[in-house]
């Protein structure tokens, strides 16, 4: 076994370099890909921040818009009622208008 080990030494030699270089390459790799998923996660992190801005900046818009519809909608129920209220008196006072008239026409017409 000793000369096997003389006669091949300068092959395990290169064998145990090789083996410790593709260990160290592969070791380098696994830090790049540690590196690469932590600047990537660092990334989708700030664009989901950006997101929920954007989202936060959206609803309060809706929510303005809502209490402004809402406003306006009120205002129109309160312009309707208004205008409904007009509308019974114009009528109102078409009535009455139209019995002072009969009674001004009965009053001018002679008696018999």
């Amino acid at each position: 076994m000793w000369n096997w080990l003389k006669d091949n030494a300068a092959a395990l030699l290169v064998l145990v370099a090789a083996l410790a270089l593709i260990h160290n390459s592969n070791n380098t790799v696994h830090h790049r890909l540690d590196d690469i998923r932590a600047d990537t996660n660092q990334r989708i992190d700030a664009v989901v921040a950006i997101i929920d801005r954007l989202q936060n900046a959206m609803n309060q818009r809706f929510d303005a818009q809502d209490e402004r519809l809402d406003s306006l909608a009120s205002e129109v129920f309160e312009l309707r009622k208004l205008t409904v209220g007009i509308i019974e008196r114009i009528s109102r006072n078409e009535g009455e208008i139209d019995v002072i008239r009969q009674q001004l026409q009965t009053a001018d017409k002679p008696s018999p």
